[in-house]
């Protein structure tokens, strides 16, 4: 709620300062935020709290107020205070706060896309067309109910008078009586109150050691419409001082269709003045910006004629023309033309009553066509092109483009451009070159011939193109590769006379665990003149390196373009690796793995051995499955799932192969015949777990009470299964299963076997799941069951007989 008034309070204060003349309010604070928390309540818009606030004349110093409490900040931190004085030299002006329009940079929301030169102007902050008032009274000011005036005596006679003109228009002078200033100017008033004090200081008249000055005190506000095409139309109270370009600022400026070109001030039923805000914006003249008056209403009519500039000119955008506005007009508002602007002509696209026509308007007729709204006028481009250019490129000192005039042969552009590189390939140059209707062709020249004064030079002609080709350019640029045990394995560029020590050192050196007995080189197999295909497809070379050179092997072999290197690792390098111990050994932790064939009796030997509170059978150790591992239960998983209809929930569950899985093993036996098939081999990451001895056996699943049952030497599954309340009606029973403490898992029978620490699972039915009749077994059963018969028979035959 708060927040929401921290936007509410400022646009109404806007609000109440620019509403209509207003008695004072009568709703005291609280009740002006009872009646917004209400409103807010009820889902009304900041617009029309405004509204409904403004018609129940709250004023801007309730206000401002309201907004203090809620902000927690001092009023003269958030607008000017009531009857703020504005210090200068000599006398000072008095604003009523009141009343005055606060200029806080007010947005207005609205929709204008039509992008109208001179528009934008009133939408700038920081250009609102204020009055200043700390100027000197102008003397065509004219006084009205409201204005201090201030009448300064001074010579032999000397006194100061201060009044403020009433709403019927005068001053009361003690002695003179009422004395009606309003509607005078300032040099007017002056005039007249000089005569009337003259009864009271004689030497006004006759002594010149006395005179009199009228200047204001105080100023008053006024009250003026704005309306018409702008973006908040309404009645504004104003500094006296205001003018009209000060009002259309407040009013949020003009909005589509409005005139920027012809905003009239209306005093009276007679237009007191015409403005064109091209005039400010054109020639930096306020001229046609008037004073406003009470009562004044400044009206934005549409516009008349609008033209709309797109290409080559400094603005494009639209602009308003007034009638009879030629060209030469449009393009001075636009800014004139751009560099690049073809100024000979302009193209102007023109509705008529059933279509578009085209006119081309030559320059010579700028000054003399006029446009008509709705004109769009294209300004094109000249064409990127030259009279006399022509380039080099390729291997010279300063390749680049050059002026024909000045050099009009092969051999003066070369000279021109430096000369050639010592590695440029002379014999043959191309010149590519371009002919008036676009088509090009391709000249080749003989330059070194040129150069010796062999052959003719070349005269070019305009945009022709010389490229001198690098000699290196004309061969492939060759690589040599080096991969396996090196820092920076890549490929890099040939060199003359690489050897396979210099790439390896070019490479960043041997990694650890690099072979230095075994370094490979393969190479194409070259044979330009061959006619015939062969199954030879490439040479290997072996090699051994001794303190970085070539120890076995052709010491003085060199690598040749297109050669791969390969540096193989060490058969007997390994990383460490390490697998952990956790649980009732002496000194669990990690170890490190020493042995491929490190096995599980060798783990518990460096880890002192198991406590005194071990139990050995219920061993488990936990293995990282390896990337094939978890790749080949992936496919494993796809496969089933494409043979078998299994549920959504069942296949998420086997597609995310486990990281880790349980190893089964028998540490008693393990540690009784160390190496033999029971002692597991370890491998790294292996994490091996001892428990203390469990004494109970836990009953889960499909039972009719699960529990931990103490356990009894005595007791078989059946016993268990019993403890438990025996099975639940929906238990699936051939399905039970039991899982030892070393990981190891045996479907249960009635009779299997139970150990300390064991899990018995009995696993739910399926619901909907039926058994399909078996017809292919009963027709077997049958089959077999006949022939029994027919045996059964026969031999009955035999007997009696």
């Amino acid at each position: 709620m708060s927040r929401l008034l921290k936007w509410v309070l400022p646009a109404l204060c806007f609000t109440m300062s620019v509403t209509s003349a207003i008695a004072q309010s009568q709703m005291t604070d609280d009740q002006i935020m009872s009646y917004v928390e209400q409103g807010i309540a009820l889902g009304k818009d900041k617009s029309t709290l405004m509204d409904e606030l403004t018609t129940r004349g709250v004023t801007k110093t309730q206000a401002i107020k309201v907004f203090s409490l809620y902000q927690g900040r001092n009023p003269a931190d958030v607008t000017p205070s009531q009857n703020q004085v504005i210090i200068e030299p000599g006398r000072a002006h008095t604003v009523n706060g009141d009343e005055k329009l606060e200029d806080k940079g007010v947005t207005f929301e609205y929709n204008d896309t039509s992008m109208v030169y001179g528009r934008n102007i009133f939408r700038n902050k920081n250009l609102n067309f204020a009055p200043s008032e700390n100027l000197a009274t102008p003397r065509n000011y004219r006084l009205g109910p409201g204005d201090e005036v201030i009448i300064d005596v001074f010579g032999r006679n000397q006194t100061t008078i201060r009044s403020v003109i009433s709403p019927e228009g005068s001053i009361n002078v003690d002695v003179l009586g009422p004395l009606y200033l309003s509607g005078m100017t300032i040099e007017e008033a002056n005039d007249y109150l000089k005569k009337r004090l003259a009864k009271i200081y004689s030497g006004l008249n006759t002594r010149s050691d006395t005179d009199m000055r009228l200047s204001l005190g105080q100023i008053r506000s006024i009250q003026v419409n704005v309306v018409g095409d702008v973006a908040q139309a309404g009645t504004y109270r104003l500094s006296s001082f205001s003018t009209a370009m000060h009002a259309l600022y407040c009013a949020g400026g003009v909005v589509d269709p409005g005139t920027v070109r012809s905003i009239k001030v209306v005093r009276g039923d007679k237009v007191a003045g015409v403005i064109d805000v091209y005039d400010f914006l054109q020639r930096g003249s306020l001229e046609s910006d008037i004073m406003l008056e009470e009562g004044d209403v400044v009206l934005v009519s549409p516009f008349v004629n609008m033209v709309k500039v797109e290409g080559a000119v400094k603005r494009a955008m639209h602009f308003e023309l007034k009638p009879g506005e030629t060209m030469s007009d449009l393009i001075e508002f636009a800014g004139g033309f751009s560099h690049s602007a073809n100024t000979s002509a302009v193209t102007v696209y023109r509705q008529n009553d059933r279509d578009f026509e085209i006119r081309t308007v030559d320059s010579s007729d700028f000054a003399s066509f006029v446009l008509q709204n709705g004109d769009r006028v294209t300004v094109g481009d000249l064409q990127s092109r030259f009279s006399n250019r022509v380039s080099i490129h390729g291997a010279v000192f300063f390749p680049g483009t050059y002026e024909l005039d000045v050099v009009k042969t092969v051999k003066g552009l070369v000279e021109k451009a430096g000369g050639t590189l010592p590695e440029s390939f002379t014999g043959r140059v191309v010149i590519h070159r371009e002919y008036p209707d676009m088509t090009r062709e391709v000249v080749s020249v003989n330059l070194a011939s040129i150069i010796e004064g062999k052959a003719e030079d070349f005269v070019l002609k305009n945009n022709d193109e010389i490229y001198i080709s690098d000699s290196q350019d004309l061969i492939a640029r060759s690589t040599v590769s080096i991969s396996g045990m090196v820092n920076n394995p890549g490929t890099y560029p040939f060199s003359m006379n690489t050897t396979i020590e210099d790439l390896i050192i070019i490479a960043g050196g041997l990694r650890p665990g690099a072979s230095t007995s075994r370094v490979d080189v393969t190479r194409r197999k070259k044979d330009a003149d061959g006619l015939h295909a062969t199954s030879e497809i490439g040479h290997m070379y072996t090699f051994s390196l001794k303190d970085g050179l070539v120890e076995n092997g052709d010491r003085h072999f060199v690598l040749e373009p297109y050669d791969e290197v390969v540096v193989r690792q060490s058969p007997s390098y390994n990383v460490q690796r390490h697998f952990t111990v956790n649980g009732e050994v002496n000194f669990p932790g990690v170890y490190p793995l020493t042995s491929r064939e490190e096995r599980v009796s060798d783990l518990i030997r460096k880890a002192g051995g198991l406590t005194d509170f071990a139990y050995a059978p219920g061993a488990r150790l936990i293995r990282t499955s390896t990337e094939e591992e978890r790749r080949v239960a992936k496919e494993m998983v796809e496969i089933i799932q494409g043979e078998e209809n299994i549920d959504e929930s069942q296949k998420d569950l086997e597609a995310t192969t486990n990281l880790t899985f349980s190893v089964s093993i028998d540490l008693e036996k393990a540690l009784l015949q160390p190496g033999g098939d029971a002692d597991v081999v370890l491998r790294e990451g292996d994490v091996l777990e001892i428990p203390v001895r469990s004494n109970v056996v836990r009953i889960n699943g499909a039972v009719k009470f699960q529990t931990a049952v103490n356990y009894d030497s005595s007791f078989r599954a059946k016993d268990y299964i019993e403890a438990a309340g025996g099975y639940s009606h929906n238990a699936n029973r051939s399905n039970a299963y039991v899982v030892y403490m070393g990981g190891r898992a045996k479907r249960l029978r009635p009779n299997t076997k139970i150990y300390p620490g064991s899990e018995i699972y009995v696993p739910e039915k399926v619901k909907g799941e039926k058994k399909e009749f078996n017809y292919a077994a009963l027709m077997s059963v049958s089959s077999s069951a006949a022939s029994l018969g027919a045996l059964i028979v026969t031999l009955l035959s035999s007997l009696k007989k």
